[in-house]
């Protein structure tokens, strides 16, 4: 009997489809942080809640040597094929399996809200140098479709007929303050704006919380692509793609 997962992130076959559907956002993001940080170089970098790689692929190209982490094997099956120096490893983010001061930058794009954050920044403060530098960075999708208002509608009717799932409400906001042992160095939100095809965008959607949720439920992930294709047909005639708003935002830490 399939069993509801505590996040989408531990549902059946979801590294397959973030690996597919996810947008390639994380250099840009990482690029800021680098403006915030400095560009010092590094020997040794951990990414969190890694996923599918993404986000450690495009740490890869900031140091020589990065660690990829994450409590989900369903990810980390779908992951990124690995780069020179670049290793995944099966681990939860508040017990992290690298030794005491041996990390010189710690990234987290969109996890850091699933953790027990007391837990989860003392290791990062036991496993980052004394000069090394935390950067977390998360992607919204702000349910805009440029130049077709007809999209908000269809946002609307997708979250009636398929809801949000339960979230995790024992964490808060991690940039509400700044942690223990860390001094916050720069934050910054900004637009990202993202073109896709017809059948990119049904992909993205595929990863949702809601669509997740929907298949975890028991529809086919078949019948909702189809119902995402057919239902978004009219937002898409004539165009072979749309630019959909997302919100980008960076939060840069140094242990105090």
């Amino acid at each position: 009997m399939t069993t509801h997962p505590e996040n989408p992130f531990a549902a059946d076959d979801v590294g397959m489809l973030y690996a597919r559907g996810r947008p390639f956002h994380h250099p840009r993001s990482l690029a800021r942080i680098r403006a915030v940080v400095g560009d010092a170089p590094l020997t040794r970098a951990l990414d969190v809640a890694c996923g599918t790689g993404m986000s450690t692929v495009a740490l890869a190209e900031h140091a020589p040597v990065v660690v990829g982490v994450d409590a989900s094997p369903e990810m980390l099956r779908g992951a990124r094929p690995r780069v020179d120096g670049m290793s995944y490893m099966l681990a939860n983010a508040e017990r992290l399996p690298i030794a005491d001061h041996a990390i010189d930058a710690v990234t987290c794009c969109s996890g850091v809200h699933w953790f027990d954050q007391q837990q989860f920044f003392a290791e990062l403060r036991r496993v980052l140098r004394p000069d090394g530098w935390v950067g977390l960075y998360d992607h919204y999708f702000l349910g805009e479709m440029v130049d077709v208002p007809a999209f908000a509608d269809w946002t609307r009717a997708a979250f009636d007929a398929f809801p949000l799932p339960a979230r995790n409400l024992q964490v808060g906001d991690p940039r509400a303050t700044t942690p223990d042992g860390f001094e916050k160095v720069g934050d910054e939100f900004f637009g990202d704006d993202i073109e896709m095809t017809h059948e990119g965008f049904a992909d993205y959607q595929l990863t949702i919380s809601n669509f997740v949720a929907a298949a975890e439920r028991g529809t086919s992930r078949t019948e909702l692509r189809a119902w995402l294709l057919e239902s978004t047909a009219p937002l898409f005639a004539g165009a072979s793609t749309r630019v959909l708003r997302f919100l980008g935002s960076i939060t840069c830490l140094r242990p105090a």
